[in-house]
């Protein structure tokens, strides 16, 4: 867990330039009736929340996103939102099929026009396994006519160092996640229904186990300290069992470089299951693919992935 504050910027940039790359199909997922509403979704779900969700795995409906990411440094002396999310996921009859999210840091964009491009905010398309970027710290690379970046699907994820950990779309992680809770309470009215919160806490390395998102994520199991890493997380569960709120944390030590430790808190929403969507690709002829960029070879060419690098030591 070294090199935390070099990581963090890179896990800033991948978030920017495809926050949601590669949605993962959900095996174990069960078909969705044909065509459903919020009410009958709540009267036919089983008594369970993976089978509240897979109710919804069928085409063209959908659950609206909102997200922040809080950063609190050692002591509880600096804590700032540092990135907002939101959008719509599009669901099939296998689990999440698309999306179509953006993201806004809020941290200053004027200045250096490097940093101002790294912190830009961006919108991603994911359709098939594919992710279109537009915005971003690639915005002014792109050639002129286009508008959006493509990315193969296996260069990212559904989630980042900087965004919810914890992909409760994912029956197996809701399933995994849920079984280690250690306390339930009201929760409060969230979505227009009242909630129950479950609570508890799951490793980097069990979440690496049981959800696709966070090994498109990592690439490679996580070992030694952060395979153990804890991961602090609450689920608020609707009266008809869907998922209306996660709230997840992990502290990440910064020690060899300057001594502190970051604490990062996701905060998500999900509003209106059962959404009728349909998320398509952008049109071609506004598609570049990364060999099209203006930007040095070194550049366009590098490899690392310095996400995969924040957790692998």
């Amino acid at each position: 867990m070294r090199r935390t504050l070099a990581a963090l910027t890179g896990a800033t940039l991948v978030a920017l330039t495809a926050p949601l790359l590669a949605l993962p199909a959900v095996a174990e997922a069960a078909s969705g009736p044909a065509a459903l509403t919020p009410a009958s979704a709540s009267r036919t779900s089983a008594a369970d929340p993976v089978s509240a969700l897979t109710r919804w795995f069928t085409p063209h409906r959908g659950v609206r996103l909102a997200e922040n990411t809080k950063i609190i440094g050692e002591g509880k002396k600096y804590r700032a939102i540092f990135t907002r999310r939101a959008g719509t996921l599009e669901f099939g009859a296998r689990g999440l099929v698309a999306s179509d999210l953006t993201t806004r840091f809020t941290v200053p964009t004027t200045g250096d026009g490097g940093i101002a491009g790294l912190f830009s905010p961006s919108r991603t398309v994911s359709v098939k396994g594919t992710a279109y970027t537009s915005g971003g710290v690639f915005a002014d690379s792109l050639p002129e006519g286009k508008k959006w970046l493509r990315t193969p699907g296996d260069t990212g994820s559904l989630v980042s160092a900087v965004q919810q950990i914890i992909s409760t779309v994912e029956p197996g992680t809701l399933r995994a996640t849920l079984a280690r809770t250690a306390a339930r309470r009201p929760g409060g009215t969230w979505d227009g229904t009242r909630t129950t919160v479950h609570s508890g806490t799951i490793t980097l390395g069990e979440l690496f186990t049981v959800s696709p998102a966070v090994r498109a994520m990592l690439g490679t199991r996580p070992t030694g300290r952060s395979a153990t890493l804890p991961v602090s997380w609450k689920i608020y569960l609707g009266s008809d069992l869907l998922v209306r709120r996660v709230v997840s944390s992990y502290t990440e030590s910064t020690r060899g470089l300057n001594s502190t430790e970051l604490t990062y808190v996701n905060d998500t929403r999900y509003t209106g299951w059962g959404t009728k969507v349909t998320i398509k690709a952008p049109p071609t002829a506004q598609v570049a693919d990364f060999d099209e960029l203006t930007i040095g070879a070194d550049e366009a060419g590098k490899t690392q992935d310095p996400v995969r690098e924040f957790f692998e030591n």
